[in-house]
């Protein structure tokens, strides 16, 4: 008998999945989603709903990851340990979130905070080849930077060499200028690199391609696509929203961008704060969805709308907490391009 090494697709778990939009970007570059682990039940059925075109090999779990042990996911999926080649994942990003500054600045003591420490558990207990995990920028202020090193020193003590950025995901193609942190971890000791961008603000001697607008992103979509149901306003509301200048800075808690430029970053509170460069309206969550670069066939489930305090994630909040996709491609392809082809032993 012999060992025969033989390349396998990378497989990939999701920790804290959301509507899938990190899950879906690494799905494109290469890897096999085999679990997707979300609390919300109406992301879970946005994702089984997507699933088996996007993620077929995937699992939902709709558990609280506070009370989902490691071998239940082993267990469930069919997978050893040793077959994971990434964990990826966004812990909750609110309590880091800048917008809480206004609103009575950041508590030290925010649950959500510690959720992290369940990311640092699995990837404790699997030792994936990779982790990658994504917050927004904040992080980095909480506590004076004390929270991000409690981060960092808890990756760092399993042994996983650290590379962390803030990447535009305009960057990479996506017609929204979105700023997020993302944490790269490397068992074998190399420092991973994040992509190098493939679009620019300006000409450029690189010759990259310029930013995607919100006009040319819009071109493909047709009122007949899924999630494309049209806001309603009162004619009060839409008097307002017409007096917003497109480009103008933040008026009423909106903004309004102009038709020729990337959208400024899409929020939660999208369904509120986004207005329509052309029309007097927010925009569907088709047309937000599209300028986070989702597939315009990927299709949301559960309430379209909630009121702000609700816990569940309606539609709109679904896609406003939504990591771009193709920023998530580019950097799964950034992964699979360093850690090289990934082997399995089968014996012949």
């Amino acid at each position: 008998m012999k060992h025969c090494g033989m390349r396998h697709t990378p497989n990939s778990i999701e920790l804290f999945a959301g509507a899938g939009g990190l899950a879906l970007g690494l799905e494109m570059a290469g890897f096999s989603t085999r679990a997707l682990i979300e609390i919300d039940e109406y992301c879970c059925e946005t994702l089984r709903y997507n699933a088996p075109k996007y993620f077929p090999n995937a699992l939902v779990f709709q558990r609280d990851i506070a009370k989902l042990s490691v071998a239940e996911v082993l267990e469930s999926t069919g997978l050893q340990a040793d077959e994971i080649d990434l964990i990826a994942g966004g812990p909750p990003c609110q309590s880091f979130s800048i917008s809480k500054i206004p609103k009575g600045g950041r508590s030290l003591d925010d649950p959500r905070d510690s959720l992290f420490l369940h990311f640092v558990r699995f990837v404790k207990e699997i030792r994936p080849k990779v982790f990658l995990m994504e917050n927004v920028p904040g992080l980095m202020n909480k506590a004076k930077g004390e929270v991000f090193q409690r981060v960092l020193d808890a990756f760092s003590s399993l042994d996983y060499r650290l590379n962390h950025d803030v990447l535009n995901s305009a960057d990479y193609g996506v017609p929204q200028i979105r700023r997020r942190l993302f944490i790269l971890g490397s068992r074998d000791g190399r420092l991973l690199r994040f992509p190098e961008h493939t679009h620019a603000r300006l000409n450029n001697l690189l010759e990259l391609p310029l930013y995607v607008t919100i006009r040319q992103a819009f071109s493909q979509l047709t009122p007949d696509m899924p999630n494309q149901d049209m806001p309603r306003h009162t004619p009060k509301k839409i008097q307002k929203l017409a007096g917003i200048p497109p480009g103008s800075s933040w008026k009423h808690w909106r903004f309004r961008d102009t038709w020729d430029k990337p959208s400024r970053c899409v929020t939660g509170h999208c369904r509120d704060d986004w207005v329509h460069p052309r029309e007097p309206r927010a925009g569907t969550v088709r047309e937000l969805a599209t300028l986070q670069s989702y597939p315009t066939d990927y299709v949301f489930k559960g309430p379209i709308m909630g009121m702000n305090f609700v816990k569940f994630q309606f539609q709109y909040r679904q896609v406003g907490n939504s990591v771009p996709v193709l920023l998530a491609k580019a950097i799964g392809k950034a992964i699979l391009n360093q850690i090289g082809p990934v082997e399995m032993s089968q014996i012949v």
